[in-house]
């Protein structure tokens, strides 16, 4: 990744220590920051970053590009194998992932946008991109929008580095999967508003029960700005403690109506969606899946928030387009619902759901794959997939990964696959023309194999 980063290096060196000697002659100003060695240029800061390798072992390749300077923890190894001139450009961290944020929340401060952060288990990018539609009638330059799943403590980041004196709102999406990143990132957001979209099951592996999970979207409150609002549904599991919290924080909390009455009625369930009514105007909301509304419903609670046009916001509603890979309904010799972007429990059965309702009293192919990051709990959740596929009793079953034969057991003529091919095959040599699949599993289990294989066959 590669942002915009106007700022002198001894700016730079202030913020980490006031001790610094910069040995070189001139202070040059960056305008680059990145994270890649690939993408360095002239006038870049680069950051090398731990992953699958070491951002270290690429700081001569990005010297090599232009860099100016790099960021690099102090005492590491690298440093030995450099030479003396590209050893000068060092500026050492203890943590250069720290490093990144502390360099995002500084530049986050030198401007006063309105920042709404959105967290949940499921439903973050969807609320997301309906917030960046609600604020669309600001000029584009004014307007910061999460890009893609830039959500973890490096994407954050270089969200906020897209901040200028221009700024008027920036919206953003914070993802976890391990205990205290969310109050990381927000206190490298310093959210004025934040919206928890629900508690599900997430990274319950890691996180080992929803009770935890719940402390981690709740403790979005703990870099909030001072006079901040919290936007949670009236369904929200453990909403009494998100309430004590934000009392104790001095937070507002806008609880909106999704279960209990809300101002956003159902009026007509369609096949791709749902005729919707807010102040006597109807709107159509076009995709399946009632768990979806309360992504809508919240959106309409920020807009009226903001007392912003309600024409806007049933615009808003109108022109929803659902991302790649989420819920997209691609139609050849099969229709293909595509989902295969994630899944978690929740999202799964919100799928599940949305499916049925597009399909009416046509038959499903459900191919589902393995639920990761479940831990102790993974049998217990894929049969709940397995028992909801059997409630709503129609269409078959297909499996892929080890970690569907639970779910396969739980539903009469279901079959598991541990090959993607054989699974293709199957499909293409069995299920009619015309047939309905949803295509849905984790991130790792690359789903899109099995939809690219599938749209483009002829019969």
């Amino acid at each position: 990744m590669i942002a915009p980063f106007e700022y002198s290096l001894s700016t730079i060196l202030s913020l980490f220590s006031k001790d610094w000697h910069w040995d070189q002659k001139e202070n040059p100003t960056f305008q680059w920051i990145t994270t890649s060695s690939v993408e360095s240029k002239d006038h870049t800061l680069f950051v090398p970053l731990r992953g699958t390798r070491d951002g270290h072992e690429f700081i001569s390749d990005a010297l090599a590009k232009g860099a100016s300077a790099f960021l690099c923890e102090k005492n590491h190894p690298i440093l030995n194998t450099l030479s003396e001139s590209e050893r000068n450009l060092a500026i050492l961290v203890p943590d250069c992932l720290v490093a990144l944020g502390k360099l995002a929340n500084y530049h986050r401060n030198r401007f006063q946008p309105t920042l709404l952060a959105i967290t949940g288990s499921s439903g973050k990018t969807t609320t997301k991109d309906l917030l960046g539609g609600l604020f669309g009638f600001l000029n584009p330059k004014t307007l910061v929008v999460t890009e893609k799943n830039y959500n973890n403590e490096i994407g954050l980041p270089f969200t906020l580095f897209r901040i200028t004196e221009k700024t008027r709102v920036v919206i953003c999406e914070l993802g976890m999967n391990h205990r205290g990143e969310i109050a990381r990132l927000s206190h490298i957001a310093e959210p004025t508003h934040a919206l928890i979209t629900n508690i599900g099951s997430a990274h319950i592996e890691n996180l080992k029960s929803r009770e935890t999970i719940a402390e981690e979207k709740i403790d979005i409150i703990q870099g909030m700005r001072p006079q901040s609002v919290l936007f949670v549904p009236d369904d929200l599991e453990f909403l009494q403690r998100a309430k004590q919290r934000a009392k104790q924080r001095k937070t507002k909390l806008i609880v909106w109506s999704h279960k209990k009455k809300p101002n956003l009625k159902t009026i007509q369930v369609k096949p791709n969606g749902f005729l919707l009514e807010w102040k006597g105007k109807k709107v159509d909301w076009k995709l399946p899946g009632e768990k979806l509304l309360s992504n809508v419903r919240g959106m309409v609670a920020v807009g009226m928030h903001f007392q912003i046009d309600p024409n806007q916001i049933l615009k808003t509603i109108q022109n929803y387009k659902s991302p790649d890979k989420r819920l997209n309904i691609n139609r050849g010799y099969f229709t293909i619902i595509d989902d295969c972007y994630n899944a978690n429990p929740e999202s799964m059965l919100s799928s599940i759901g949305a499916a049925n309702q597009f399909a009416g009293t046509k038959n499903v192919v459900w191919i589902l794959g393995s639920m990761k990051e479940l831990g102790k709990l993974s049998k217990y959740y894929h049969e709940e997939v397995g028992k909801e596929i059997q409630r709503i009793g129609k269409g078959i079953l297909l499996g892929f990964g080890e970690e569907t034969k639970p779910m396969v057991k739980k539903v009469p003529n279901a079959q598991c696959f541990l090959n993607v091919d054989e699974l293709i095959q199957f499909v293409k040599s069995n299920v009619p023309k015309k047939s309905i699949l949803l295509v849905k599993g984790s991130r790792s289990m690359k789903m899109e194999r099995i939809v690219m294989a599938l749209e483009t066959f002829k019969g």
